[in-house]
C-alpha cells in the first residue's frame, strides 16, 4: 500500500464515492485552460486498489495535456513520489530530474526549489545503482546552494556524498566535497558570504503568524513547514521587498528575465521562519504597537493550494503595498498546496477554523490592537466562518470584536455562508463578500457539489445578505491556478485600504456601481476608474498623514505627493476619488 499525498486525499472516502466522483467530473469536464484538481480523487482510487501503475498513467496523461508550468511541476513532482514508492527508482530519478529541468527553466539555475529535487533525484540514483550520476546531482545541488546563499542546505548534501558506498563514485564524491570547500573559501575571500547584505537593495517586512502546519524538519525558509497537520505554533517570519517592486505583485526569479537566483534585491524572499513561544509573539505584538503607536492589525487566511511561504510572502506584500503600519498576522492552515489535494484540504481546514478561533480571541485579547481586520481567500473562507460563528457565538464585548472583515472568492456554500451571517454579523463593524464569474477554483467546486451556488460566484446572480456589502470583482479578470485577484491587482489593494482606513461604504469608494441582481442589488466593481498604482500610493500616504477631509486630502496631495508636473487628467481622476471617499466632505 502507498503512504504518499496522493494516498493520503482517499483517507476517510469510499471508492464507491470516488468512484462516483470521477463519474460526475469525466460527465462534466472542466474548461480546456482550466487543470482539473479532482484527478487527486482518481489517483486515490488507483493507490487504494494498489495500482501504481493506473497511478502513473494518469499523470502522465495529464502531462501530455497540461501546459500549465505551475501544474506540470506538480505532477511530476506527484509522479516521482509514486514511482519512487512502487519500487522505481530508475524511473523516479528520471521524473524528478524532468522537474529540476522545468524549475531551473522557469525560475533560474540557482532557483532555491532544485536543492530538494536533486538531493530526492541522488537518492533515487543510488537505490538504482547509479552512484555516478548520484554525484552529479549533488554537485549541482551544492553549487545551487553556494549561488542562493543557503548555508543550512549544505550538510545534509555533503553527508549524503560521504555515504556513498561505490569506490569510484566515492572518489568522485570526495573530489566534489572538497571542491565545495574550495569554493566557499573564494567567495569569503572575495566578500561574498552566506549572509545578506544588510545594505542591500530592499525593505524588509515581518509579519506575526499562526499555523497547524506541522514542521518538516528542513532549514531552508520556504521549507519549515509542510502541508501535514500538526499542533497550532506561533511565530515571526521576515520577508523581503525590492526597491523596484510594483504593488499587487510577487516578484520572483525568472530565466526569461535573465534572474538565475532568488535575491531580495529582486524578488519578494521569505528570508527568515522563527517559531517562538505563544506569550513571547504576543509580547512581541505589543511591543510593536507601543513603538509605533499603531493599535491596528489585519489576520490573513489564506485559499487553497498555498504552501507557507507564498501565503507568508503575500501576506508581506499586502502591508507593504498599503504601507499598513500595524501589525501584519499571516494564519495559515495546513493545505498540501498541490492541485491534486482539493479533497484532502477540504478535510481539514474545518479542524483549522476551531484553531483559528481561538486564536483570533487571543490577537482580540492579547496583540495590543485595537483595530482588527479579517481577510480569507477562497477554501480559507471556510475556516473563517467556522472561526467567526464560534467566536461570535461566545462573544460578550459590548462593540464588535473586528472591523472589516473580508469574505474574498469564499469557496463555501451560498445558503450555508448566508446562514452564518445570521450569527457572525454581531462580530464585525463592516463584512464585505469580493465575488467573481471568472474564478476556477469556484467553479470547480460547484461541480463537486452538486452545482450548489458558491457564495464567491459573482454576475447577476451573486448572494444577497442582510448587513453584507455584495461587490462583484469579475472585472479585474482571472489569474488561473493561484486565483488570487483579490491581491494581484493593485485597483483591488485600494479598496481594501479604503475600508481599513475610512470603512467607507461602496458608494463612496472608488470604481463601485450599484446594480440589481436576481436576490437584490449588489456592486459592481470597475479597476478602471481607479488608476491603480496611483491611488494606492496617495491613498496609503494620506492615510499615514491623518488626513480626516477632501480638502485636508487635496491640499496634503498638492504640497507632499503630486509633482507640479502630473498630467492634469491624472490628478482630476484622483482628486474624484478622494471626493468621493470622503463623501463630499
Amino acid at each position: 500500500m502507498f503512504n504518499i499525498s496522493t494516498r493520503r486525499a482517499a483517507d476517510g472516502l469510499r471508492l464507491a464515492a470516488a468512484a462516483a466522483l470521477a463519474a460526475f467530473v469525466a460527465a462534466a469536464p472542466l474548461p480546456a485552460s482550466a487543470a482539473d484538481p479532482l484527478l487527486g480523487v482518481a489517483l486515490s482510487q488507483r493507490l487504494a486498489a494498489d495500482d501504481p501503475d493506473g497511478a502513473i498513467a494518469l499523470l502522465s496523461a495529464a502531462l501530455a495535456e497540461e501546459a500549465d508550468t505551475r501544474n506540470r511541476r506538480d505532477l511530476l513532482e506527484q509522479k516521482a513520489e509514486i514511482e519512487a514508492e512502487a519500487g522505481r527508482p530508475a524511473q523516479a530519478a528520471a521524473t524528478r530530474l524532468s522537474l529540476a529541468e522545468l524549475i531551473a527553466a522557469e525560475d533560474g539555475k540557482n532557483a532555491p526549489d532544485l536543492i530538494l529535487v536533486l538531493d530526492a533525484a541522488a537518492g533515487d540514483l543510488i537505490a538504482a545503482g547509479r552512484a555516478g550520476e548520484a554525484v552529479d546531482a549533488l554537485e549541482r545541488a551544492l553549487a545551487v546552494a553556494r549561488a542562493a546563499g543557503l548555508a543550512g542546505t549544505v550538510q545534509p548534501l555533503l553527508d549524503r556524498l560521504a555515504a556513498i558506498g561505490d569506490p569510484e563514485a566515492a572518489e568522485r564524491a570526495r573530489a566534489v566535497a572538497e571542491d565545495h570547500a574550495r569554493e566557499t573559501d573564494r567567495l569569503a575571500e572575495t566578500g561574498r558570504s552566506f549572509d545578506l547584505d544588510p545594505d542591500a537593495g530592499y525593505s524588509t517586512v515581518r509579519i506575526f503568524y499562526a499555523t497547524d502546519r506541522a514542521r518538516t524538519g528542513e532549514t531552508l525558509p520556504a521549507k519549515v513547514y509542510g502541508g501535514e497537520r500538526g499542533e497550532l505554533e506561533l511565530g515571526t517570519a521576515t520577508v523581503s521587498i525590492p526597491e523596484a517592486h510594483k504593488p499587487g505583485r510577487i516578484e520572483k526569479p525568472s530565466i526569461w528575465t535573465f534572474d538565475f537566483r532568488e535575491d531580495p534585491e529582486r524578488h519578494i524572499v521569505l528570508l527568515s521562519v522563527t517559531p517562538a513561544a505563544d506569550e513571547a509573539v504576543f509580547a512581541e505584538m505589543r511591543a510593536q504597537v507601543a513603538e509605533t503607536g499603531k493599535a491596528e492589525a489585519f489576520v490573513f487566511v489564506h485559499g487553497f493550494n498555498v504552501p507557507f511561504h507564498e501565503a507568508a510572502q503575500r501576506t508581506a506584500q499586502m502591508a507593504y503595498d498599503m504601507n499598513f503600519d500595524g501589525l501584519p498576522i499571516l494564519y495559515s492552515w495546513p493545505s498540501r498546496s498541490s492541485l491534486l489535494s482539493y479533497i484532502a484540504d477540504t478535510a481539514v481546514v474545518n479542524l483549522s477554523g476551531r484553531r483559528l478561533s481561538r486564536f483570533l480571541e487571543d490577537v482580540v485579547a492579547k496583540s495590543g490592537a485595537q483595530r482588527i481586520h479579517l481577510i480569507a481567500h477562497s477554501m480559507g473562507n471556510r475556516a473563517l466562518t467556522d472561526a467567526l460563528e464560534l467566536f461570535a457565538l461566545r462573544y460578550k464585548g459590548a462593540q464588535p470584536a473586528f472591523d472589516q472583515v473580508l469574505f474574498t472568492a469564499p469557496d463555501l456554500d451560498a445558503g450555508l455562508f448566508a446562514e452564518m451571517m445570521k450569527t457572525i454579523r454581531v462580530a464585525a463593524r463592516r463584512i464585505t463578500l469580493y465575488a467573481s464569474n471568472k474564478d476556477w477554483a469556484l467553479a470547480v467546486s460547484r461541480r463537486l457539489h452538486g452545482d450548489s451556488p458558491r457564495a464567491g460566484q459573482g454576475g447577476r446572480g451573486i448572494l444577497h445578505v442582510a448587513d453584507v456589502d455584495s461587490i462583484d470583482m469579475t472585472e479585474i479578470g482571472e489569474d488561473m491556478l493561484k486565483h488570487s485577484y483579490y491581491a494581484n491587482n493593485p485597483s483591488a489593494l485600494t479598496d481594501i485600504l479604503s475600508l481599513f482606513w475610512r470603512d467607507a461604504p461602496p458608494g463612496q469608494r472608488c470604481g463601485m456601481k450599484q446594480a440589481q441582481g436576481e436576490q437584490g442589488s449588489y456592486w459592481q466593481y470597475s479597476p478602471a476608474e481607479c488608476d491603480g498604482d496611483a491611488l494606492l500610493s496617495t491613498l496609503s500616504l494620506l492615510r499615514q498623514g491623518a488626513v480626516t477631509s477632501a480638502s485636508d486630502a487635496r491640499l496634503f496631495m498638492n504640497r507632499f505627493i503630486m509633482p507640479p508636473t502630473i498630467d492634469r487628467e491624472e490628478r482630476s481622476r484622483l482628486e474624484a476619488a478622494l471626493q468621493k471617499l470622503f463623501g463630499g466632505n
